[in-house]
């Protein structure tokens, strides 16, 4: 079959899955048409400039282990740009800010006490060796820990970080979750420092985003900025398209966006299927990012390990990346995530802020002796999926039950979480997914 005879696939979504979906496809002689609702690529992977530098909107690295990305990186001629460091990790608790994250600062971390330092390392070696995550698929994380007589690392670590990023449903994480992040952790460790290896690409991980939409571009693909999908309907030989410029007809389609997004794109989806799927929660990301003329600890990330503060983490990308890159500014991203009907999500920029501020004084005196070179926030919908136990019974294949019809989302990454190589993983096993669907 020639390729202008082949079937054209839509993709919905230019974040990495799309486009590494739309990079495999035209490869294999598919027409490709990328929409994407922003006026740039890469969703999450979104970049901004600070001292003449590209950054991201939202704080990234990756590990080690991330072997989909790496051989994307070296594919597009990127892999020698990635740096690997080893930044120092904190943990804020109590009103102190500790080291956090070796064997060795674990010692020092005293509001675990002697008895939760213990069951911290018991219960981090006991889900280390565990390599079949469907034994635990049952199990929350704060049940498992409780019942395994962990209850003092639980409610000292792991608690507090687990209501900062999912509030009133923190307690129905799942332990895969928490599992899935402790197994990561552990893959990336430096051996020879027993700490973390963290890579970054010079110039920013926009870098790739830009390579593969050259490439799609190169290949005879399409790629639609700020054009969001309205609808997709069932169509005579496949799905019409709708935008606002008009409405298409392509064979197949691709989506990559939330799950909630697809129900509410694709009507003709079944109701038991919609049902299903209606299970499936999120939570938002709120993203400040301030320049300032110094830092604020020595710590790459800091985890907040209070239920009070205004946010859950501190990442000061300058103390990872030298600042001097930036202009001499030193980057500094808050984490905060909000579930969708919490008020902080809808709250005008400079209300946040009056909430923010009071937390980052008490996070670090310095704060209040920083000069704000500048300050933004950005916010990303469906930023996080909340995995709950016996998750894997709601999650969506890539063919959802309308032939034609594929769907790659975040989601659907389970058991990992969020991150760019699964984005690169998911985009990749969908392209070949439906180039299975047509020989």
């Amino acid at each position: 079959m020639r390729s202008a005879e082949r079937p054209a696939v839509a993709v919905i979504g230019g974040g990495l899955t799309g486009l590494v979906a739309a990079d495999r496809l035209l490869a294999a002689g598919l027409p490709v048409t990328v929409y994407e609702k922003y006026p740039e690529a890469g969703g999450l992977v979104g970049t901004f400039e600070v001292g003449g530098e590209r950054l991201e909107c939202f704080y990234h690295h990756i590990f080690t282990s991330d072997v989909d990305y790496m051989s994307l990186a070296e594919e597009l001629g990127l892999a020698r740009e990635i740096e690997w460091l080893s930044p120092e990790m904190g943990f804020f608790s109590g009103g102190r800010l500790y080291r956090f994250g070796t064997p060795a600062s674990l010692l020092s971390f005293s509001p675990l006490g002697l008895a939760g330092r213990l069951q911290f390392v018991l219960s981090t070696l006991k889900l280390r060796g565990i390599s079949d995550w469907n034994a635990l698929e049952g199990e929350t994380a704060a049940g498992w820990f409780r019942a395994h007589g962990y209850a003092k690392a639980y409610d000292t670590v792991w608690a507090p970080l687990l209501l900062q990023k999912y509030g009133r449903r923190a307690e129905e994480v799942s332990l895969v979750w928490l599992w899935g992040k402790i197994a990561l952790r552990s893959r990336s460790r430096n051996r020879s420092s027993l700490r973390e290896s963290l890579g970054y690409l010079r110039g920013s991980f926009g870098r790739v985003v830009d390579a593969l939409v050259a490439r799609l571009r190169e290949r005879g693909g399409e790629f639609v900025p700020a054009r969001p999908v309205r609808l997709v309907r069932r169509a005579e030989e496949g799905f019409d398209v709708e935008t606002a410029s008009g409405s298409r007809r392509f064979p197949r389609v691709l989506s990559t966006v939330a799950i909630p997004e697809l129900l509410r794109l694709a009507p003709d989806l079944p109701g038991e299927t919609r049902a299903l799927w209606s299970g499936i929660a999120y939570g938002h990301a709120l993203c400040p990012v301030l320049e300032l003329d110094r830092p604020l600890s020595r710590f790459y990330w800091t985890n907040v390990g209070e239920s009070d503060m205004p946010f859950g983490g501190v990442i000061e990308h300058t103390n990872y990346i030298p600042k001097e890159r930036y202009g001499g500014r030193h980057v500094v991203y808050v984490s905060d995530y909000v579930l969708p009907d919490d008020p902080k999500w809808r709250m005008r920029d400079e209300d946040l802020w009056a909430l923010y501020t009071p937390g980052l004084e008490r996070f670090s005196p310095e704060f209040r002796k920083a000069s704000i070179l500048s300050k933004r926030i950005f916010r990303a919908e469906y930023a996080q999926p909340i995995v709950t136990p016996h998750y894997s019974r709601l999650l969506p294949g890539i063919r959802t039950p309308l032939e034609g019809l594929y769907s790659a989302a975040m989601a659907q990454i389970y058991p990992e979480d969020r991150g760019q190589n699964y984005a690169v993983r998911m985009g990749r096993t969908a392209a070949e997914t439906i180039m299975a669907d047509l020989t």
